[in-house]
């Protein structure tokens, strides 16, 4: 998978824009496990926010660019309100390329041309969460990792106790357990780079799905 810095498209045939660069390096790491790590250019948003997305679409989704890319995807976590961020992802792709993505998690080629979209909202089965909920769901619900998650909700728990306010309960499981497995670097993506994380898990099977369709 190139690790290419922002606005650098190279002609590469699948386009994915994620919200930032934990996200670029866990999304690199899932690409490179489907088999598609030299055809991919990840574009990290720096946040979520409508004028992120539109920004960067308007600067990679030229007519030029258009004419080499076969799949762009956006994808974006849920948090709160799936719904919300998925008219946010529609919206920019109706802007700048005319493409109507009716839904999430379906392919949609373009009024024109051969570039197909899709867009994929993260989260759990309540539709809530983000790319974190679903790492930590996955790495818990291995039995070889059950018996340290009480001590992850234990400490959250006792932060919380304190009086610390947790903005991010899964960003927090993960970090507290990257902390111990991924000492240099506790984040999501550079765990997913050190092999933390089965891909494999029954829990990124939609996301498997998605992105090997592309």
């Amino acid at each position: 998978m190139k690790r290419i810095n922002k606005r650098s498209w190279s002609g590469e045939p699948l386009v994915l824009f994620v919200e930032g660069y934990s996200d670029l390096r866990f999304y690199a790491e899932m690409m490179e496990h489907l088999g598609k790590h030299g055809d991919c250019f990840i574009q990290d948003l720096g946040g979520k926010g409508r004028d992120k997305l539109k920004d960067e679409a308007a600067l990679l989704l030229t007519p030029v660019s258009l004419s080499k890319i076969t799949a762009v995807a956006v994808i974006l976590d849920a948090d709160d309100n799936a719904d919300a961020a998925l008219r946010l992802a529609q919206g920019a792709l109706r802007q700048f390329v005319g493409a109507e993505i009716p839904e999430e998690r379906v392919w949609v080629p373009a009024n024109t041309g051969n570039t197909r979209f899709g867009i994929f909202i993260v989260g759990d089965q309540d539709r809530k969460g983000e790319i974190e909920t679903i790492a930590w769901n996955a790495w818990k619900n291995s039995d070889k990792n059950k018996p340290h998650t009480d001590c992850i909700e234990r400490y959250i728990q006792c932060v919380e106790a304190s009086g610390a306010r947790v903005q991010s309960r899964d960003k927090v499981r993960v970090g507290a357990m990257l902390a111990v497995h991924s000492e240099d670097d506790p984040r999501l993506g550079p765990g997913t780079q050190k092999k933390i994380f089965n891909l494999d898990a029954p829990e990124f099977d939609s996301l498997r799905v998605f992105l090997g369709a592309m």
